[in-house]
C-alpha cells in the first residue's frame, strides 16, 4: 500500500488548508481596498475565472496520467526545464510560507505574546512542521483532514453570529469604484487563488488521477465561498477597514462575537484554531517542497533536506523589518509571483506538453497506418 496516496477528502483538505491560511490574514482586506463595495461581486467574478481556467487546464493534463507539473516540464524541456521549474516552485513556496507565518506570528505576538521574541515563535511553528513531516506525508494529510471541517466552520460561525449587525447599505454602489476597477484591473485579484498552485503538484498523490478535476473544482468552490463570506462580513461590518494595513482583518470580526454573558472574547478560540491551521499549512508546504527537491535531484532522502527547508523558511521570516515590508511582500511580491507561476508559467508548460504529446500521437498513428498499408 502506498502511504503517500490520498483520498479525495484528504486531497481537498490539503488544498483548502493552504488556501485558507492566506485568507485568514489580509487577503480580504486587499480585495476590499482595490474594489471597495464591489468586493463581493469581484470575488464571484475572479472565482468564475479561476474555475474556468482550472477546467481548461485540466484538459491539457489529460494525456499525463499520475503526473504533476514538474513531470510535464521534464517531458517538454528535459532535465533542465524540470530543474528550473522545481527551483522556481520551491523558492515561491518557501518565500511565501515564511512571509505568511511571520504575518500571523506578528499578529498573535501583538495581541497575546508581547514579551516573546517573534523569531522564537516563528521557529516554534517551523520545528513543529518539521516534526510532523518526520512522521510521514500520510500523517500530515490525515491531520489536515481532521482540522479542515473545524476551520471551515469558524468562518460560517463568524458570519452567522454577526449577521444581525450587518449594514446592507454598505454594499452600494454595487460596482464600487466602477466597471474598470471591478472587472478589468480587478481581474488581477485572481492572485487570491495563487495557493491553488498545489493543484499542479497533488495529482500523483491521488488514488485515482481522474479524480483530480473533481478535487480541484470542489477546492476552488469552497475556497471561493470562504473568501466571499470573509469579504462580505468585513464590508458590512467595518466601513473604515478599506485602505488601511489591517493586521489580521478577520480577527477584527471575531472581537465582536459574543454569546450572552458567559461566552465572550471568543477571539482567543479562533486564534487557537487558526494557529493549528498555520502549523498544518507549514507542514503541507514542507512536504511538497521535499517532493520538489526529490524531483529535481532524483533522490528519495528526506533528511537532512527537511531541516534545510525549515532553515530557509526561518531565514525568510528574518528579512522584513516592519509591518509595511510584510504587507509589501504579501500584497505585491506574492501577487505578481503567483500570477506568473500559476497562471503563466504552469499553463504554458501544460499547453506545450499537450501539443507535443498530440504531435507524437499523430506521428505514431500515421506510422501505424503506413505500416498497415504496406502489409
Amino acid at each position: 500500500m502506498n502511504t503517500e496516496k490520498l483520498g479525495n477528502f484528504e486531497a481537498i483538505s490539503l488544498v483548502i488548508i493552504v488556501m485558507i491560511s492566506h485568507i485568514i490574514l489580509n487577503l480580504p482586506n486587499e480585495i476590499l481596498t482595490s474594489t471597495l463595495s464591489a468586493a463581493p461581486l469581484n470575488v464571484i467574478y475572479i472565482s468564475s475565472i479561476v474555475l474556468i481556467f482550472f477546467i481548461v487546464l485540466d484538459k491539457f493534463f489529460t494525456p499525463f496520467h499520475n503526473k504533476d507539473i514538474i513531470d510535464v516540464a521534464e517531458y517538454v524541456g528535459g532535465s533542465l526545464l524540470k530543474k528550473i521549474t522545481s527551483i522556481i516552485y520551491t523558492i515561491h513556496l518557501i518565500f511565501i510560507s515564511g512571509i505568511l507565518i511571520l504575518s500571523f506570528v506578528d499578529t498573535i505576538k501583538t495581541i497575546y505574546l508581547q514579551n516573546m521574541p517573534t523569531e522564537l515563535i516563528c521557529l516554534l511553528f517551523i520545528l513543529v512542521a518539521i516534526l510532523a513531516n518526520q512522521f510521514g506525508f500520510k500523517s500530515v494529510s490525515r491531520t489536515n483532514a481532521i482540522l479542515m471541517p473545524f476551520i471551515l466552520i469558524t468562518i460560517v460561525v463568524i458570519f452567522l453570529s454577526l449577521f444581525t449587525d450587518f449594514v446592507p447599505q454598505r454594499i452600494f454602489p454595487i460596482l464600487g469604484y466602477g466597471v474598470n476597477e471591478t472587472f478589468v484591473s480587478g481581474a488581477s485579484n485572481i492572485f487570491a487563488f495563487g495557493e491553488l498552485i498545489l493543484l499542479f503538484l497533488i495529482r500523483p498523490n491521488l488514488h485515482n488521477s481522474k479524480q483530480a478535476k473533481k478535487v480541484g473544482i470542489i477546492s476552488i468552490l469552497l475556497s471561493s465561498l470562504f473568501l466571499f463570506l470573509s469579504v462580505l462580513a468585513l464590508l458590512l461590518l467595518f466601513p473604515y477597514i478599506t485602505g488601511g494595513e489591517g493586521v489580521l482583518s478577520i480577527y477584527m470580526i471575531t472581537r465582536s462575537i459574543q454569546f450572552g454573558k458567559f461566552f465572550q472574547r471568543l477571539d482567543a478560540l479562533f486564534i487557537l484554531i487558526w494557529a493549528l491551521t498555520f502549523f498544518s499549512y507549514l507542514s503541507v508546504v514542507i512536504s511538497y517542497t521535499l517532493k520538489l527537491n526529490k524531483k529535481a535531484t532524483s533522490t528519495n532522502k528526506n533528511s537532512p533536506i527537511v531541516y534545510l527547508i525549515g532553515l530557509a523558511i526561518f531565514i525568510v521570516t528574518l528579512i522584513p523589518q516592519n509591518i509595511s515590508q510584510i504587507r509589501f511582500a504579501e500584497n505585491v511580491i506574492y501577487k505578481y509571483s503567483s500570477l506568473f507561476i500559476v497562471f503563466i508559467l504552469s499553463s504554458t508548460i501544460l499547453i506545450l506538453g499537450y501539443l507535443k504529446k498530440k504531435k507524437e500521437q499523430g506521428i505514431v498513428k500515421i506510422t501505424s497506418e503506413v505500416k498497415k498499408d504496406e502489409s
